[in-house]
């Protein structure tokens, strides 16, 4: 197979990139003035024990530049009945998983939960956690998922819905 290319949804199709991370490499320690996550061994990183000041560079993290510009890549659809009365609960417990995907890779965050009149929107800043969150509503709640992958852009919809009556 051709590198930059991978046989995905139903062929061989160019390979998404994610256009906020780049190959380029900072200077090391480099730190996030927004977030305060360090660049160090190749990768963004979360070090409680950093000191700033030790830092060689300032630049913001792919996940600060992506809240800033608004750059969404995965958005969760949460709708039926079930929903609004355990919005507060639901809601916490998709806040807990952001938490914990923290641990593993920092740049995986909610960017915002909106309200409408259709239901929830969850927007995030990877696909990865778009997915891993239908995947944890679905595990915790039944009701009905569906993953739709963008073919022209790095992007996933993740469709939850649920009724009241069914059962899990």
């Amino acid at each position: 197979m051709p590198k930059g290319q991978r046989g995905i949804r139903g062929g061989l199709k160019p390979h998404l990139e994610d256009p906020y991370l780049t190959r380029k490499s900072y200077k090391e320690p480099t730190v996030c003035p927004r977030c305060g996550l360090v660049y160090r061994y190749r990768r963004w990183q979360r070090m409680s024990n950093f000191d700033a000041n030790e830092a060689v560079q300032r630049h913001k993290c792919p996940a600060c530049r992506k809240e800033e510009d608004h750059y969404v890549m995965g958005i969760v659809y949460i709708s039926g009945d079930f929903f609004k009365p355990r919005r507060e609960e639901i809601v916490n417990m998709l806040r807990n998983e952001e938490k914990k995907t923290l641990t593993h890779n920092p740049l995986d965050r909610i960017m915002g939960i909106i309200e409408d009149k259709s239901g929830t929107r969850i927007e995030t800043t990877s696909e990865n956690l778009a997915i891993h969150l239908g995947r944890m509503l679905y595990h915790a709640y039944g009701g009905d998922v569906e993953y739709r992958f963008s073919d022209e852009q790095k992007l996933v919809r993740v469709f939850w819905h649920r009724e009241k009556k069914e059962d899990r």
